[in-house]
């Protein structure tokens, strides 16, 4: 029975790690659907160490567990912030910002095509290899810095973080947006050229809508593009060196 009691309060302790890592995915917040997804990738995420019983110092232990959460977390949620930058540039430039509207899911307000692809990056993360991924990100955390680890060397990593990781996430945001901010400047310029012959199209107002359509056609067209993308945006952030 004592086994039994044990093996509980050490899932219970090592589920801190990944309750506080996957708090920070910015997808379903405490929603039936956040929890739906996140409860069972947290309990398998709790059983990889196999820690039995609480450690000695457990006040100190819960507080370096919740340090490297937020530092996974961090690392893990690059991906997110790629694809919601890529969207917002995209939606600023076509003039989508004033569509924006609230995302439970999110708890973001955004437009049409940052939602869009924030939704791509999510897929990334919960299928395929991106969940393989999220697999071994734990089990190399879970090795590198084993439950109730007193001194964690975990300022290395934040300071990585803060140096190129989050700036990774801007430049891939951007590089995924240009191709269609360019695309939609030549929409702008062709119905710009059009209007100096065909008088009464005004391209101040078509050129929303326009482009709207281009884009949805591209975009439908490059979804198996774009997920590959965000995979390879996803595998890059979610090493630990």
């Amino acid at each position: 029975m004592d086994d039994y009691i044990g093996y509980i309060e050490g899932l219970a302790f090592c589920s801190i790690r990944p309750v506080v890592a996957l708090s920070l995915i910015p997808f379903a917040g405490t929603e039936s659907l956040g929890i739906a997804l996140r409860l069972p990738l947290t309990l398998m995420l709790a059983v990889l160490p196999h820690q039995a019983g609480w450690p000695d110092n457990p006040v100190i232990a819960i507080g370096v567990e919740v340090l490297i959460g937020l530092t996974l977390g961090l690392l893990l949620s690059v991906t997110f912030h790629a694809a919601a930058a890529a969207g917002a540039l995209i939606d600023q430039q076509g003039g989508y910002m004033v569509g924006a509207s609230y995302d439970p899911n999110f708890r973001t307000e955004a437009a049409h095509f940052e939602k869009l692809f924030v939704w791509l990056a999510t897929l990334t993360f919960f299928t395929g290899t991106g969940l393989k991924a999220v697999y071994g990100f734990f089990a190399d955390a879970w090795a590198l810095w084993p439950p109730g680890a007193p001194r964690p060397d975990y300022m290395r990593v934040m300071q990585e973080l803060a140096e190129s990781r989050l700036a990774l996430s801007i430049v891939e945001g951007i590089k995924l947006a240009m191709p269609l901010i360019g695309l939609m400047f030549l929409v702008d310029i062709s119905l710009g050229l059009m209007s100096r012959y065909a008088k009464r199209i005004n391209p101040f107002m078509t050129a929303p809508s326009v482009k709207a359509i281009v884009l949805s056609f591209t975009i439908i067209f490059c979804v198996p593009v774009l997920l590959e993308r965000f995979n390879a945006i996803f595998l890059a952030g979610a090493i630990l060196r």
